[in-house]
Formats: C-alpha cells, structure tokens, sequence
C-alpha cells in the first residue's frame, strides 16, 4: 500500500507537468512563430512486475509548419519549410551570443540594422564595403547617388554562384547641359547638334541596359571587351561640279545624301593649296598650261565644304556613329593604312571620311558610297582592306564595362577650350599656365607652380601649328591636354585618359600690344564634346561566403545614396532590396539555419532557441539553397491548437483525479490496518 502511495503521487507529479506543458502552449496559440509542445510520458521502474508508476521523459518541440498570415507588413517575413532565423544578442559589455527563431515579426532598429522585436540583430551576409573599384565617376567629388543623379541608365541585380551585385548606372540631367558644338569650329571632326547628342545617349542606355541583362542571364560565363566599328570611305570628286550635284553614303539601308556646297575661295585659301606639296595648282586647271584659275579654287573649296558637311551630316542624323574627314599617307585604302583626323583643306580635299561606332560591338554596314551629278552617278570607294577595325561584341562583365565607358564619354565628354584667331593674335606670343586634377595623385596639378619649380608654357609668334608643337612637346602639359589646330582655331582639350576631368587654361600675352593680358577662352565656342553631364556607376556586392553579420538597411549608411531611406523587400531566398529613385539595391541576404536534430534545440524563452551539443551547429548553405523558403509581408502563425489543448486539459484534469483517488485509498486502506491492529 505504501507502493500505491508513491506511484500515486508520481502520477500526480506527471500530470501536474503535463497541465503546466498544455498551458503553456494555451498561453501562446497567439505567438509568432511558437512551436507547441507535448509530454513524453513513460512508465517508471517494475517490481515483481508491478510498476512503480510515471515520470516524464521529455517536453520536446514539434517543429511542424505553422500556417502563414499574410499581413502586409514589409519587414515580416515567414519560414516555409525547414529552418530558423539567426539573430544575434550584444551585451553592453560588447559578448554577442547568437539565437535562432521562427518568429519573422521583424522591424528597422535605430541604428539601421535588421532586428527582431526584442532588439536582436537579424544575421546574414551583408553588404560588403564599397572600394574605389566599385564607384566609377566623372566627379571624383561624387562617391554615392544624390538627387542631382536623376537619370537612370540601367541597373540589373546579378546573382553569380557565390555572390550577388547590384549594377547601377545614373547621370546628372544631360537634357538640362546638353549642347550643340560649335559648327564654325568643329565641322568635319564629329559635329554633333543637340538632338543627335540626346539620341546618342538614348542608343548608348539602351545598349548598356542590354548588357546588363546579358550578364544577369550568364553571369559567370566569359568575359571579353568590345570593338567598336570603324570604317572609311572615299570619294573621287571628279563628279562633283556645282550646284545640285551631290554624295551620299548608304548605312545600313538608310541614305544621307550632302548638296553641293557652293562656296569661294579667298587669298588665304588659295596661298595655303599653292604652299601644299599634296596639291600642284600648276597642272589640272582650266587656265593656260593647265593653270588653276579661280573658278578652280572656287571648285576645290565647295568639294571642302561638301565633305565636311557630309561628316557633319552622318555625325547628327544617324544615332551611335560619328564621322569625321581624316588622310592617310597615301590617300588609297592599303591593309597598313593609318588614318589621322584631318582638317586642313588639302587632306580634306582628298574626299576621304572615316565612320565609327560610338556603340562599342555593335557594327554596322556600308552599302554604297555614290557621288552623282544630273544622270551621272559614280560609286566611291569603302574601305575593305585590313586598315578597318571590324566590330567585336564582347561578353559578360568585359561588355558591360565597355559600353559603361562610351556611355560615360557621350554623357561628360571632353572638355574642349577653343582660341579663335580673333581672340589671340598668334603673331604676338604668349605663355600658357594650366590646372587639372590628377586623378592617380588624387590632387591638383597647377602650372607654373613655383614650389614645384614649373614654370608657364611658352608659345612661340610663328602661327599656331608652331603653338601647337610647343604646347604638346612639354611633358606635363602632354600628360593631361593636348592641343590641335581645329579649322584655324587653337583647340585645348583633355587626353582620351582624362575625358572626364575639368581644367583650366591661362593665356598671357608676353608681346605686343597687349602685353600682360590674360586672354580668356572663348565662351562661344568652348565647351563639353559630349553632354556636359555627370556619370556615376556603383557596384555593390553581397558576398555570400563571407561571415554573417547584422544587415544594414539604411542606404546613407553603405554609401549608395544620401537619402537613407527606400522602399524594403525580400525574396524567397532572403535577399533583401530597398528601393530608391526607380533602383532595387541588392544590399543583405538573412541566412536560414538548419539543425541536424531541431528538437535538441534549448527553448530560451522571447521567440528564441539556443543550439546545444543534441542540436550540433548551425548549417548555412550559399543562397539558401535546401532551407526554408522566406515569404515576405508573411508571419507564421502558432501550431498551438486551442480545441486539442482544451481536450488535453480535461484528459489531465481526470487523471490528476484519478491518481488523487489512488493516493485516498491507499491511505484509507493503512488507516483500516492501523485500526485492526489497535
């Protein structure tokens, strides 16, 4: 009897543990994330085969799916399938001890970060750190997009096998800066108007927005550089008489045609054909012996005017090329040609004009070159030697970059100071000083400077092919600028390498009548070859086999915009965007957990559970691949079930009775034996 007392009272014990078990799972049904629970009873030791009662072997977690709750709510986040947030808990004292949760109830803490209700930061791979490899700009002033950048080129999300980047091109308004180049100055060397400029950019967007795709849809495949066209074309001229008369070039199927240029040489026109070697005004004219009169001056300057006008037309109807005239050194297409752009009257005279692709890969044909004249048509010549860079459309990263490039060059352009003759009498001299940033040194260079001991350039009174010499013989001005004779004007502008740098020039006159003044550029005429805009690129990278860390959610913070804030998501797998200015930045991944044995995981209390040697380690896999799915603006709900609880109540209740009785009677019976001995 003594027996039935003690296993009586372990049923007791028992069933009092499994109340407290089934009121707990009653005091969550409405928890987030909560796993109910349930009491593994066994039977305790035997004694002549007869037990000895209960005990309770364990509490264990049913880690079943919960069912899901579409709330809206852009920080939620639900787990479909197996696995476990991670989050971390820093101490004052800087120990941080990692948890793991079902609970996706999620918020943006004050400091930026991913964070349970609680305060624990969710864990993931996070943005890494942007390097100066990861920010291409025109303006090394800007490093992060700001509302000045208001145009968006292109942006891609691009997931390779063990990271994920966000590609993201913007600009300043190119529509507000953009301008014509001056025509007096810039014919026959790719003038550009204003309209072609914009169509330009538009053709340039929509080939770098193409790229990016490419690269997202093989992102770790091959990676090559872009070619771009370019081809050369000539015309004879012997057609070409007046009026009506006219050339033309077909580009792949679309004609631009150029009238007859009717025009009149003067004296400084004609003394520069007869000082030429290239050209013999002795021979081949209308006048005596074969002499050149002025109608054959008159003859040969239209011709001029007419290819200019031609490269000029080409340049500003059809978007992506620009042409200019250019000579080689014989003026026939050989495979060893090397072509010079060109804009002294004699080498244009030659009627030859090259064509190239400002779309890097993207070719085009020439279908005919024709000059005509009333019925009279005769074809020009293309060139089809080896002289012509053929198009090669690159690949992967290499393409993106290439395209990115030109991009950049059409929408900043170089910087282009522009001395007419008028503005500086080039029989005088004249000292030149100069003040460019150096992108390598990170600092600007300033000419003369006196501490470095460089002194201004001098320019010599002998013409301006002579400035022109000096000017580029000095090895730091060669450097950053060069300078040309554009069409009679003295032209300053940057090395292909510094397109995208500003500078400054300063011209004094040392003689003559203006002795001491500083000659300003002139503003009419100077400018910006491309839009004038500004360009910013960044790449940002989640490096998804580096250590986990809490996610930062405000943009100011990683350094892609001045603007913290964007419109937060996530996707299945866990990535995490924010969306600002039309641009869904890639910027953390939350990482899912997964356990050998989740039952062997220590209930912790807050929605948490810690690891424990039954439960080994966590397991991460790259990309989330074989874990729980992430549904966003999605909870998971309790698996408390408030109807089986309440059976299990009144079960409980009535075995804790049923063992109370036990417990009465056993004792009822020792009483009647203590009486009998009494």
């Amino acid at each position: 009897m003594i027996g039935a007392l003690w296993t009586g009272i372990s049923g007791l014990s028992s069933q009092q543990t499994a109340l407290d078990n089934e009121s707990n799972n009653i005091a969550n049904v409405n928890t987030i994330g909560y796993k109910s629970s349930r009491i593994s009873f066994a039977d305790q030791m035997y004694q002549d085969r007869i037990g000895k009662g209960s005990k309770i072997l364990d509490a264990e977690k049913l880690y079943v799916q919960g069912n899901l709750k579409l709330t809206g709510v852009n920080y939620d986040m639900a787990l479909s399938g197996d696995g476990f947030f991670t989050v971390k808990n820093t101490t004052q004292g800087g120990s941080a001890e990692s948890f793991y949760t079902r609970a996706g109830n999620f918020r943006m803490g004050d400091n930026g970060t991913l964070q349970d209700t609680a305060g624990n930061e969710v864990q993931g791979w996070a943005m890494s750190p942007l390097t100066n490899e990861d920010v291409i700009s025109t303006n090394p002033n800007a490093t992060m997009f700001t509302n000045d950048y208001s145009e968006l080129l292109g942006t891609r999300i691009i997931r390779h096998d063990t990271y994920v980047e966000t590609i993201t091109g913007k600009s300043t308004d190119y529509q507000a800066t953009v301008v014509a180049d001056a025509s007096d100055v810039f014919t026959g060397t790719g003038l550009k108007s204003k309209a072609a400029k914009l169509n330009d950019i538009e053709a340039l967007k929509k080939d770098y927005i193409q790229k990016l795709q490419d690269l997202k849809n093989n992102p770790d495949g091959p990676s090559a550089t872009s070619i771009a066209q370019t081809s050369q074309i000539s015309f004879k001229g012997d057609t070409m008489k007046g009026e009506n008369d006219q050339i033309s070039v077909t580009i792949d199927g679309t004609t631009v045609s150029q009238l007859f240029v009717s025009t009149t040489a003067d004296t400084a026109f004609k003394n520069e054909l007869d000082s030429d070697p290239t050209v013999d005004t002795t021979t081949g004219g209308s006048g005596a012996g074969g002499v050149w009169t002025q109608d054959d001056y008159n003859l040969a300057a239209s011709k001029i005017k007419t290819y200019q006008a031609l490269a000029d037309k080409i340049s500003s109807t059809v978007p992506g090329l620009k042409a200019y005239n250019v000579i080689d050194d014989n003026g026939q297409f050989e495979d060893s040609d090397v072509f010079d752009k060109t804009t002294t009257n004699a080498d244009i005279l030659q009627g030859m004009i090259e064509i190239k692709s400002m779309i890097p890969g993207k070719d085009f044909v020439i279908n005919s070159t024709q000059e005509s004249s009333n019925s009279v048509v005769v074809s020009g010549e293309i060139n089809e030697t080896l002289s012509q860079t053929k198009a090669q459309a690159g690949t992967g990263i290499g393409a993106v970059q290439s395209v990115q490039d030109a991009l950049s060059r059409a929408l900043s352009g170089t910087q282009r100071n522009v001395y007419t003759p008028s503005d500086l009498d080039f029989a005088q001299t004249h000292t030149l000083g100069f003040s460019i940033y150096d992108k390598e040194l990170k600092k600007n260079i300033e000419v003369p400077d006196i501490v470095a001991g460089t002194s201004a350039i001098s320019m010599p009174n002998t013409g301006i092919d002579d400035s022109v010499t000096a000017l580029n013989a000095d090895t730091t001005f060669s450097k950053y600028l060069k300078a040309e004779n554009i069409n009679g004007n003295l032209v300053i502008s940057t090395k292909s390498s510094y397109y995208d740098v500003g500078f400054s020039t300063t011209i004094t006159e040392t003689s003559g009548p203006k002795t001491g003044e500083i000659i300003d550029k002139n503003a009419d005429y100077s400018g910006r070859e491309g839009a004038g805009a500004e360009f910013l690129q960044i790449t940002n990278t989640i490096e998804q086999t580096s250590t986990q860390d809490s996610l930062q959610l405000k943009l100011d913070a990683l350094n892609l915009s001045d603007s913290a804030f964007g419109e937060f998501s996530v996707d299945n797998s866990g990535l995490i965007t924010m969306k600002q200015g039309g641009v869904d930045f890639a910027i953390g991944q939350v990482s899912i957990a997964l356990f050998n044995n989740n039952r062997g995981l220590l209930p912790s209390g807050d929605n948490l559970l810690a690891k424990t040697t039954e439960s080994g380690d966590p397991i991460y896999n790259v990309n989330n691949e074989k874990t729980a799915k992430i549904e966003s603006k999605t909870l998971e709900l309790s698996t408390a079930d408030l109807s089986e609880s309440l059976v299990n109540l009144m079960v409980f209740q009535r075995a804790f009775e049923a063992n109370a009785k036990s417990i009465t009677t056993a004792d009822e019976l020792l009483n009647t034996l203590i009486n009998l001995k009494r």
